[in-house]
């Protein structure tokens, strides 16, 4: 005997996808926006969009990046190490690091005020993250709390609370 009350399986999966602010479920898929690939820049990625159904989250829209991608901006970690160990720890100059990376000089001066902040949070994070030492060891596992505790700390006005 079939009733409303009865709970059928309906055969899909748990939704595994959660919006990264109210961690709700209420979530419908919002169109795609291209990334340039890690290696091959001339290489679209397509990023999958979520909008969050949530009434009281004040966060409307948000994408589950994987790995390489850092939220926000649009650097890849191993472009931002580069960038530290060729500015910082070589002291190159900024149109010499701008010839390497293959970036304009603006792109340089951003990065080197980004790095300002991201290298201390970085040696910080590594010793006491829950998401290990190093998110490139396993990033299927570590990466999402990685990025979220990335973007919680440099962008904290993104993660205000409700």
């Amino acid at each position: 005997m079939n009733t409303i009350l009865k709970h059928t399986c309906s055969g899909k999966g748990e939704q595994s996808v959660r919006c990264p602010h109210c961690a709700t479920t209420l979530i419908v898929r919002h169109g795609t926006y291209p990334r340039a690939h890690p290696h091959e820049q001339q290489l679209l990625i397509n990023i999958q969009r979520y909008r969050c159904k949530a009434p009281a989250c004040p966060w409307k829209t948000f994408s589950i990046l994987p790995y390489p991608f850092l939220p926000i901006i649009r650097h890849f970690q191993q472009t931002i190490f580069f960038f530290h160990t060729l500015f910082n720890i070589e002291q190159k100059t900024q149109e010499d690091t701008a010839r390497q990376l293959g970036v304009t000089r603006g792109i340089i001066k951003r990065l080197a005020r980004f790095c300002h902040r991201f290298v201390p949070w970085f040696a910080r994070e590594k010793h006491i993250g829950a998401w290990g030492p190093d998110p490139e060891v396993n990033p299927d596992h570590f990466w999402m709390d990685y990025t979220r505790d990335f973007s919680q700390a440099i962008y904290p006005m993104r993660w205000k609370m409700f």
